[in-house]
């Protein structure tokens, strides 16, 4: 038994995937650890109503941006050749910087119609920062894909490091000075924006992605070439991200701006695993399991093991919170927050089926399945909304 351990324990030690994994793990692992080291602070300064703030400025800025690359951004990794890559790489690029611009012309116009309805003027505020957190959050995705591609964890695991320090920083620091939600966008769109940045310059190094590179005429071919990613994956990621951020619309508009944050923090902090573990995951998921496909034309194996690495993964935080939730959250945030241990017991099992299943719905891009994905996401839509709805 001892022996098969001991063999098994080295087959995994030179495991390429488990390598790969084992160092975006270990650094999203410290920037979760920061992330809920600076939260209880975070959330002592800042009022429900400050987070319910900027849960729904991140829910608009989430839905549109599906559109800031049209869904292009898979072509990326897709694509066999560099020069290929390259060139869908400046494709994601063009439309990123074009949708912000249409945002930035068309939002002075519907901004008044959504602040009445959101009865929200604290929100109305930002809308002026929507544009720009579209361009940066689209920008660092591109330059992420890219990263994933040429397998450089050791950047994205840095980049992932940063961004948990700077945003609470950031935070914090403008929250002892400005009584309102000032410091929680303003260490957003620092959050954003720097990562970005350090990306660009830390992959314009190694690779040669300059502007000079470009092919127009190959950039139209790839936008033409897969056009089913804007016609099928684009509505089917709008139905993924509304079904998503729909709590918070229906929240906001029933109970009132306050339920939103304590909502915000739940999902949050059950959040932590999907975008730190699920999400150091699914990079090498993409890279392995699209490489695997080139090559075999199947990635069932990955796919399978991936699967039961997130399942025994998901276990422990589902139990602890299904028995200690509202204490947890009081004992960590204080009192004020309790009721959103509430929310994390009613919405756990949920999540952690979330950041299983997350991961592996990448094979439907894989296998060009973007008919079946999009109608089982208007179904996930159409459930969520009735629930929603008769709940409240």
């Amino acid at each position: 038994m001892i022996k098969r351990l001991v063999e098994l324990f080295s087959r995994l030690k030179s495991s390429e995937f488990v390598v790969n994994v084992s160092k975006l793990t270990t650094g999203t692992a410290v920037a979760q650890i920061i992330s809920i080291t600076m939260a209880p602070v975070l959330y002592r300064i800042y009022e429900k109503e400050h987070y319910g703030t900027l849960g729904m400025y991140m829910a608009i800025t989430s839905v549109l941006g599906v559109f800031s690359t049209m869904q292009y951004l898979q072509v990326i990794m897709l694509e066999k050749e560099d020069k290929n890559a390259v060139n869908a790489m400046w494709l994601n690029r063009f439309i990123n910087v074009g949708f912000a611009v249409l945002v930035a012309l068309v939002m002075p116009m519907f901004s008044p119609v959504f602040s009445r309805w959101a009865d929200n003027a604290a929100l109305s505020r930002w809308f002026w920062m929507i544009p720009v957190g579209i361009f940066f959050a689209g920008q660092n995705e591109i330059f992420r894909v890219w990263a994933n591609r040429k397998k450089e964890y050791n950047l994205l695991t840095v980049n992932a490091i940063l961004l948990a320090i700077i945003t609470p920083v950031i935070s914090i620091s403008l929250g002892l000075l400005i009584k309102d939600e000032t410091g929680l966008f303003i260490g957003l769109l620092v959050g954003q924006s720097l990562p970005a940045l350090i990306l660009l310059i830390g992959l314009a190094r190694k690779y040669n992605l300059g502007s000079k590179n470009i092919d127009v005429s190959l950039v139209r071919y790839l936008y033409r070439r897969h056009r089913n990613f804007p016609l099928y994956s684009v509505p089917s990621e709008f139905v993924s991200r509304f079904s998503n951020h729909l709590p918070f619309f229906m929240i906001n508009h029933f109970v009132g701006v306050g339920a939103v944050g304590v909502y915000n923090l739940a999902i949050r902090m059950l959040g932590l695993p999907i975008t730190f573990i699920g999400g150091a995951i699914s990079h090498v998921f993409q890279q392995r399991a699209t490489e695997d496909y080139h090559r075999t034309g199947s990635c069932r194996p990955i796919f399978i093991k991936t699967f039961k690495s997130l399942v025994l993964i998901s276990v422990v935080p589902t139990v602890t919170v299904l028995v200690f939730g509202p204490e947890l959250f009081q004992w960590v945030f204080g009192e004020k927050w309790r009721e959103a241990g509430v929310y994390a017991q009613i919405l756990i099992v949920m999540m952690m089926l979330k950041l299983i299943v997350s991961p592996l719905t990448y094979t439907f891009l894989i296998a060009d399945h973007l008919r079946l994905d999009f109608v089982l996401h208007v179904g996930i839509l159409f459930t969520t909304a009735l629930t929603l709805y008769l709940g409240l």
